[in-house]
């Protein structure tokens, strides 16, 4: 059986991720977590939600609510943007929502062990990562659709 990931015994764990904009800057998150890409559409308002909640949309019969995510990561958001998407995404813990980005921009391979760790501990960015001499946030799902759902969970 050969290694041939493992280079002086560490192992290379590389993640697909897809890229996207939000503003000048790109973020990533992993391929897998990603239900698909649509084009942006008109949502229905949801009273009490928080601020960066654009509402809901109707996916084929599964209402699923989309985050702004410009708003939440309090970077002015470009609403006149025709090339804004909705990435359908879902958690680890099965959670489906929209992420409304500016544009989709490709797909990289991060190795995650070249994320330099972000100094903030609650952030909704796990690090950040250089790609082709892009500097990339690397966001951290889980928190960020944690906050959405009210996510307490005690442990």
């Amino acid at each position: 059986m050969t290694e041939k990931n493992k280079e002086d015994g560490v192992d290379a764990k590389i993640v697909k991720m897809i890229v996207f904009a939000i503003g000048d800057q790109e973020y990533c998150i992993p391929i897998l977590s990603v239900r698909e890409i649509r084009g942006f559409e008109k949502t229905t308002a949801l009273p009490f939600a928080p601020h960066y909640v654009c509402g809901a949309i109707n996916l084929r019969g599964i209402i699923l609510t989309v985050i702004d995510l410009a708003i939440y990561l309090n970077i002015q958001p470009q609403a006149d943007n025709p090339r804004r998407v909705a990435i359908i995404v879902e958690s680890k813990n099965g959670v489906v929502c929209g992420l409304l980005v500016d544009r989709v921009i490709d797909m990289a391979d991060i190795d995650m062990n070249d994320v330099q760790a972000v100094s903030e501990e609650s952030s909704s960015l796990s690090g950040l990562v250089m790609v082709n001499d892009r500097m990339i946030g690397v966001l951290q799902l889980e928190t960020v659709v944690g906050e959405l759902v009210g996510d307490m969970v005690t442990e």
